[in-house]
C-alpha cells in the first residue's frame, strides 16, 4: 500500500519546498522507496531543489476544458448563469456569454442546460512530465502556460499519474509539494492524502494561513501536523504558535544561512551538510512523521 504525504503552507516563503525536498531525499536514503509530486504548477521548483531534472522519462501536453454555447439551441433561460460558481457566465441581450478567463470547465452549466446547448472544447493549458533528479529521486511535475488556469485539474492529474506509477513500481510513499495558500490547487493536493504537514514560520501571516489549512484538513478528514521553520527568528511568537497547535507540532527547525547555500547549489541540506543543526532537527521531525505513518 502506497501512502501519500502532502507538505503545504498557508503563505509563500515559509520553507515548504525546503521541507518537502529534504523529506523525500531522507525517505529514499532510509530505504523507503519514495516518489515526489510538485503540485505548485504555477511556479514548480521542487525538482530544482533536488538538483534539477537529469532525464525526462515521459512528457505530455495538458489540456483543460472550456465551455462553448450553441446559440441556435439556447433558449436564454439563464440556468447556466445561476449555477456557475465562478461567475464565468453572464446574461447579455437575453443570452449567456462566457468569460473565458474565469471559466474552469467544471461543467455544472452543461448539466443544468435544459436544451443541451452547452458543450466543451479542449484547450492546451500546459504540460506534465516525469523526470529523474541527480539525487536519484523521480519527480512528477507540470507547468501551466502563462496566464492559464485549471491548476486544480492539473494537480489532480499529476497525483493520479503518481499513484498509478507507485502501484506499478512498488513505491512506499508519495511526497506532494503543494502550492502555497488555500486555493483550488492546494485543496486538490490535500484531497485523498494520508497525512498533511503544515509548514509555518513565526509570523502572524503564516500562523493565519496555517490555521486555515488546518480547517481544510479537518473538513477533508486528513490528519495534520505542524513543522515550525525558522522558529528562532522570533522565539516569542513561536510560543504563540506552540500554544495554538500544541501536540500537533511535530518539529521545529532553526534558521541558518547554509539553507540558502543549499538552495543556491540545488542540493538537499541533508546531503550537503548532514551533521548541521537544522539537518538534525529535520531528521528528528522526519522520524516522527515516519512513526505517525507507521512505515519506519
Amino acid at each position: 500500500m502506497t501512502l501519500e504525504l502532502v507538505v503545504a503552507s498557508g503563505k509563500g516563503g515559509t520553507g515548504k519546498t525546503f521541507i518537502s525536498s529534504n523529506l523525500a531525499f531522507y525517505l529514499n536514503s532510509k530505504g523507503t522507496k519514495a516518489i515526489a509530486v510538485d503540485a505548485d504548477v504555477e511556479a514548480p521548483d521542487l525538482a530544482l531543489a533536488l538538483g534539477g531534472i537529469k532525464e525526462i522519462k515521459w512528457e505530455e501536453k495538458f489540456y483543460g476544458k472550456i465551455v462553448t454555447i450553441d446559440y441556435s439551441r439556447c433558449i436564454g433561460c439563464g440556468s447556466c448563469v445561476a449555477v456557475c460558481r465562478f461567475n464565468a457566465l453572464n446574461m447579455e441581450n437575453g443570452k449567456p456569454v462566457i468569460d473565458e478567463d474565469l471559466c474552469e470547465g467544471f461543467g455544472a452549466c452543461a448539466l443544468v442546460c435544459p436544451v443541451k446547448a452547452i458543450s466543451f472544447i479542449d484547450i492546451e493549458r500546459g504540460y506534465i512530465y516525469r523526470g529523474t533528479t541527480p539525487v536519484g529521486l523521480d519527480v512528477f511535475t507540470g507547468d501551466l502556460h502563462v496566464g492559464e488556469k485549471n491548476s486544480g485539474l492539473l494537480v489532480y492529474n499529476l497525483k493520479t499519474m503518481a499513484r498509478e506509477a507507485a502501484y506499478r513500481e512498488g513505491f512506499d510513499i508519495i511526497v506532494v509539494d503543494s502550492a502555497a495558500g488555500i486555493g483550488c490547487p492546494v485543496i486538490s493536493s490535500i484531497s485523498g492524502a494520508d497525512l498533511l504537514i503544515i509548514v509555518v514560520e513565526p509570523s502572524k501571516q503564516s500562523l493565519k494561513g496555517a490555521l486555515r489549512l488546518m480547517d481544510i484538513a479537518d473538513q477533508l478528514n486528513t490528519e495534520a501536523y505542524v513543522i515550525v521553520n525558522k522558529y528562532d527568528l522570533n522565539v516569542n511568537f513561536y510560543e504563540t504558535i506552540r500554544r495554538e497547535f500544541g501536540e500537533r507540532i511535530i518539529g521545529k527547525i532553526s534558521y541558518n544561512d547554509i539553507v540558502v547555500e543549499a538552495y543556491a547549489r540545488m542540493t538537499p541540506l541533508l546531503k550537503l551538510y548532514p551533521d548541521s543543526k537544522p539537518t538534525l532537527e529535520m531528521i528528528d521531525a522526519f522520524n516522527k512523521i515516519l512513526e505517525e505513518m507507521r512505515i519506519r
